[in-house]
Parts: structure tokens; sequence; C-alpha cells
């Protein structure tokens, strides 16, 4: 009798156990949504936005199957083609982008060699596309003939010329072989994730001039009209998708083992998508459904990279936040979602890429501490392509600064405006606008002006992210950012889905910020490889001499001190050489640009003088520079 509690307190353990590891998992399920930051609260819009779609010139329904097996997308194209222009269109002309990586002899491998940011290019597991039984849609049949030795451009002459107002409609079959990821497309983990960029047959743009559309070069990126895209992609059973646009209708089983996505998208350049079955997929609420310009934001991260992916989202979304304030409203109000996906850590190489509503992050590999912001910039990089390349939509082949300059610009803002250094350990703080310099210093006679072809890897480099960043960074310092964010806001509002060229975004600056400021900015900054480095040349106790080098001229002021006393001095643009006679007590500091510095300028540590040793500045700097690399030695050596 006694034994009998014992035995009911044994009978009720399992009960206890299961109520113990229910409780457990609970926890861990609210600590990892503690741990995930709180989702963004955007200002509610009073009104909806006044925004003009922009018109629909192609029309893309696509309906294809991703094999993980042999890494190959296959499938059949529609394409209708509406001729907006007075110019009847003779022939078709289409982009096969995968062939620039069909073998390591093409034009685009030979340019940028093997080695494309870092990532090597895998001969054994090419890329290529090939098409079969092209015809128009009555079945009249195409015949294509490549225009470069690699067939990454490829024309079909039509039967009748397509009029002005009319279209016309082809079909084409398709095969793309995904490579090994490489150049921001392809598989990786054996064939268990794939980002699919430009992997459908793409056509070119048609102008009253011709078709738009060149050859695939390693620098050039892409330009496309505006469109629809209605995609139904197979995939197999259990794969997490993201994409551009939105699923049109629940995923639908229909072969065992495989399921069919229905993906929409409208007023886009591009669709873009990534699966794997290894994706978890986090939603955010920006601006709630059923409100002006709704919003949700979609995180997708393979479940190695959820501490990245936590990391990031608080910075994307308060960049949102700037850019929306510095531009206008993300696409103006007509994408209601924007996925961010993060690569996995063996596929670096898709990360660091935009598409319409869609960017990657991922190329600059793991994390690694806090203090350096790697993955911030990148991050908040790709988010601005979302208004520059998506939707203002400038042509990147031919005016490739138009898009990565406003870009990176945009970067230099944001991280500003969220205080956020590029790198800062031990109290060591280094800005992505100081390295951007660094880089610009290298080459600072490149004009920005320019096809991507035209410069090499490291000319490209400068032409159209640093200094643009620089010239545009100088622009905000001279104007103020009231203006600037005037002329940003106006150039977005009137350009949006419009392709705008370099001639229209100086009329807008000519509008907002006055002609004199714009014909500088073109004429020395983008057209010219104008630069300037403006220095102390002598100081000393009988005078002061500053020169300013180079063609550039920018209008500056001179602060002279001497202790509580100060004067400052205008140094305007028809005096190349300054020279100042010291007084009977001598200024003992000379200070150009005393604020803020033009950004442009290429030696900001000649811009100042002082008579005598400031001690007291070099102990401080030595003791900076000692707690900087003690504080690296805890990374494992890994910075050396």
């Amino acid at each position: 009798m006694r034994r009998a509690p014992a035995v009911h307190r044994l009978a009720l353990l399992p009960l206890g156990a299961l109520a113990l590891a229910c409780l457990l998992g609970l926890a861990a399920l609210a600590a990892d949504r503690w741990l995930f930051p709180p989702a963004p609260q955007a200002r509610p819009l009073a009104t909806p936005p006044s925004v003009t779609p922009p018109a629909e010139v192609t029309h893309y329904t696509i309906t294809a199957r991703y094999d993980p097996q042999t890494f190959q997308v296959s499938g059949t194209l529609t394409l209708t083609y509406r001729n907006l222009t007075q110019a009847a269109i003779p022939d078709v002309v289409m982009h096969l982008y995968l062939n620039a990586f069909k073998s390591d002899q093409t034009q685009w491998i030979q340019e940028a060699g093997t080695g494309h940011r870092g990532f090597l290019y895998d001969a054994a597991h090419p890329g290529w596309m090939e098409l079969a039984h092209t015809r128009l849609d009555d079945g009249t049949p195409l015949s294509w003939e490549a225009l470069d030795a690699d067939a990454t451009l490829i024309r079909a002459v039509l039967p009748v010329p397509v009029a002005p107002g009319a279209s016309f409609t082809l079909i084409t079959d398709f095969t793309a072989q995904m490579p090994r990821v490489f150049a921001r497309t392809g598989w990786a983990q054996d064939g268990t994730f794939v980002m699919a960029g430009q992997w459908f047959p793409k056509a070119g743009v048609w102008q009253e001039t011709g078709w738009n559309a060149y050859p695939f070069h390693a620098n050039s990126e892409f330009f496309a009209d505006f469109g629809t895209y209605d995609v139904n992609l197979t995939l197999p059973a259990g794969w997490v998708l993201v994409s551009t646009g939105q699923e049109a209708a629940p995923p639908s089983v229909t072969a065992p083992g495989l399921v069919t996505h229905h993906l929409y998208a409208r007023h886009v350049i591009d669709f873009a998508w990534a699966a794997s079955p290894d994706l978890e997929v986090r939603e955010r609420v920006y601006r709630p459904a059923g409100t002006p310009a709704a919003l949700t934001l979609r995180y997708a991260y393979p479940t190695s990279r959820r501490a990245l992916a936590k990391r990031l989202m608080p910075v994307i979304e308060a960049a949102l936040g700037v850019y929306e304030n510095d531009f206008g409203l993300y696409a103006q109000g007509l994408y209601p979602t924007l996925t961010v996906l993060i690569v996995p850590p063996d596929a670096g190489a898709a990360g660091g890429m935009e598409y319409p509503g869609l960017f990657t992050v991922g190329a600059l590999g793991s994390a690694g501490p806090a203090c350096v912001r790697l993955p911030e910039v990148e991050a908040v990089h790709e988010l601005a392509h979302q208004w520059w390349q998506s939707v203002v939509a400038t042509n990147e082949a031919e005016e490739p600064w138009l898009d990565e300059g406003f870009t990176d610009y945009s970067t230099v803002r944001a991280m500003s405006a969220l205080g956020l250094e590029l790198y800062d350990c031990g109290g060591w703080p280094f800005s992505y606008l100081s390295m951007r310099r660094m880089e610009y210093q290298l080459n600072p006679q490149t004009p920005m002006a320019g096809a991507a072809w035209d410069f090499d890897f490291a000319t490209y480099n400068i032409a159209a992210y640093s200094k643009p960043a620089l010239a545009l960074s100088t622009l905000e310092r001279q104007v103020g950012d009231e203006a600037m964010r005037t002329f940003l806001r106006a150039y977005f509002a009137r350009h949006a889905f419009t392709h705008p060229r370099a001639q229209d975004v100086r009329a807008v600056m000519r509008d907002t910020l006055g002609a004199e400021t714009a014909d500088l900015f073109f004429t020395h900054m983008v057209e010219r490889g104008d630069w300037m480095d403006a220095f102390v040349r002598r100081f000393d106790r009988d005078a002061i001499e500053l020169e300013r080098a180079g063609d550039l001229c920018l209008p500056l002021m001179v602060d002279l001190v001497n202790g509580v006393r100060r004067e400052r001095i205008p140094w305007p643009c028809d005096t190349a050489e300054l020279s100042i006679a010291q007084p009977a007590s001598p200024w003992r500091e000379v200070i150009i640009s005393p604020q803020m510095p033009p950004p442009i300028d290429l030696n900001h540590a000649n811009n100042g003088a002082r008579l005598g040793v400031d001690v007291g500045t070099w102990l401080s700097l030595a003791a900076r520079m000692v707690y900087a690399l003690q504080s690296l030695s805890f990374w494992g050596g890994a910075a050396w």
C-alpha cells in the first residue's frame, strides 16, 4: 500500500517530461522571436502616392523547371514586345547572358579573368543558354544569328516590320545551364541552392535609332524595358522560393516530388529568383496591407546565416527610412514587397546584386566582428539600387555612373545618417567615404562619363563608384544637405520609370541647384578628368602661401588662427595661389576648408599647418593606434 504513491509518481514522469519539453520549446521559440529586433514602424501615409506607372513594353510568360541534378532551367518563353517608338522594328535582338560563362575563352572571362570579385570561375561547371523552336505566335519560324563570338547577343529578322504602336509575339523553348555560382548567378551546395539571375532570353531595348543592346562585357551590367512577368516555376517539393514580384496563387503539386509556383510581377525591368530547401523566410510589415503604399519586407537566409539576418534587419529598415525621406517612396508605392536574400557561405559570388524588389547580400563573406561593418555597407548599397537601378532605371552599360555612382553616394549618405562607420574598432573610426577616397586617389584623372567597356577594372571602379560618390558628396557640402535632398527628390520624382540620361540629370540639377553649379559639376567632374589638391605650400613666421593644383576649382575658405584670435578669408576660384603676409604677432595655424574639406580634394593631410609641434595630438594619435593594434590581436590574427 505504501508503494502506490511512488508508482503514481513514476506514471506521471512521462507527462511531466512532455510538459517540460513543451515549455522549453515555447521558451526557445519566444527567445528566438525576442532575439530578432522589433519590426519597423513606418509612419503611415495620409494619402496614396501620386504615381504614373510605366507603360508596359514587354510581357513575358515563362513556364520552366529547375533540375538540381543537371543544374538546368528548361522551359518555354513567350514574349510580347510593344513598339512605343515612331520607328518600325525590322528584327528582334535578345541577350543570352549565360553564354558569357560557357568557357574560359569568352570575351567576358578574358576581360574579367577567371576570378571575379574574389570568386573563381569553374570551367568544369560552365553556364550557357540555348534556344529551340523559336516562332511567332502565328507559327512562323524565326532563325537566329549570333552578333558576337560568344552568342551573348543574337538577332532574328522579322518577316514583316512591326509598325509604331503595334506589337509582335514570339515563342521559344530554352535551356539555361546554370554555372557553379559565379558573377551573381548559378548554383551551390551540390545544386541545392540556386540563384537565377539572367536565366532567360531577354529582349534588348528598341529605340528610335535601333536596338540598344550590346554583347556582354565584364564591367557592364544590364538595361531593359519595363514590363510584366508571369512565371510558372517548378521546383522539388520542400524547396523555399523567393523572387521578384509575388506568388500569384498557392503552390501546387504538379507531379510526384514536384511543386509549381505561380509568380507575377509588374512594372519591373528584370525577374530573378532563388531557391533552396535550407532557406528560412521571415516577413516584417513595414506599412500594413490596406494602407497607402503597403509594404512587407521578406528576409530569406539559410539557417547558418540567421545571426547575420538579425544583425542586418534594423540597419536595412533604418536605411529604408533614410532613402524614402531623401529620395521618395520605395518604388513609388508600386511594389508591395521587398525581399532581402542572404546567400549561403559557399555562394558568396551570388551576393551583392540588385534586382527589382529583390537584392542579395553575402559577397563579403562571414559577418565578422560588429565593429567591421562590411555586411552593413553591402546591404545599404544594394538597397539603394532599388531607387536608381530598378525604378529610375538608367542604362548601366552606356552610363554606369548614373546607377552605381548615385547608389554609392546614397550609401555614404545613409551610413552617415545612421551613424555607422565602415570600421570602428578600438576607437579608430574609418568611414565608407574614406575608403572610396583611397580608391579615387589611385587615378583621380578618371572621368565619370563613359561606357562600361571604356574602362579597365580599376578605372571602372573609380569612374562608376568612387569618383561619383566623392563628387556628389562634394556637391552636397557646397550646396547644403537640404538643397541636395531637394535635388535628389526632384530627380527621382521626375524620372522614375523613364530611363533618363546624363543630360536629364543635368537639367534637374540646373533647375534645383542652379546652372552654374550644374555646369561645374558636369563639365569638370563628369565629362573631364579634372581634379584638385589644395595645400599649404609655405607656412612660417614671415609668410603663408597656399596653392591649388589641378584643373578643378571649388571656392574655399581659409582660417587663420592664433590662440583665441581667428580670421576667416575666402579663396576664390580666380586665384590659383594665395599669399598672406604674417602680422607682427604671427598666425600660428592655417586651415583650408576648416569645417568640411571637399571629399574630392586629393589630399586632406596637406590642408593645414602649424608653427611648432603639437605634441598632444601626436601622443593621442599614438595611443589610439596602439589600442587598435592590441584589439586586433583578439581576432585570431585574421586582420593580418
